[in-house]
Formats: C-alpha cells, structure tokens, sequence
C-alpha cells in the first residue's frame, strides 16, 4: 500500500517545528501499520507545493513556516 498524501498532511501539520523527510515517514509507517519511505515522503510533498513548506531540509505546513 502506497502511503497517500492526507497521511502526510496529517502528519506534518501535528507538529509546529517541521518534520524531516524520515521523521514523517516513520510517523506514517507507525501510526498507519504500512511501510513507508523518505522517497515516497519527497515525491508527496514536492506534488502537492500549496500543502507543504520546505526549509533548512525540514517540511512544515504553510500556517507553520
């Protein structure tokens, strides 16, 4: 099962300080029971630039940045 973007929406937006890419992908692998990567956490967050901010490697939420 391939992790969806509300996982990571989810994820990311939880956390004030921003999240790096393995961060998130451990969350989503934890909270979800599904095996997900760094990869499929970039790919996720580079498609989707209105959902996601990036800064200093780290990815955070617009409202967060």
């Amino acid at each position: 099962m391939d992790i969806k973007t509300d996982m990571v929406v989810e994820i990311v937006y939880e956390k004030s300080e921003g999240m790096y890419p393995l961060e998130i992908a451990e969350a989503v692998s934890k909270r979800y029971q599904i095996q997900a990567t760094t990869r499929q956490v970039e790919q996720i967050v580079k498609k989707n630039p209105k959902l996601f901010v990036e800064k200093d490697s780290k990815i955070y939420s617009p409202s967060q940045s």
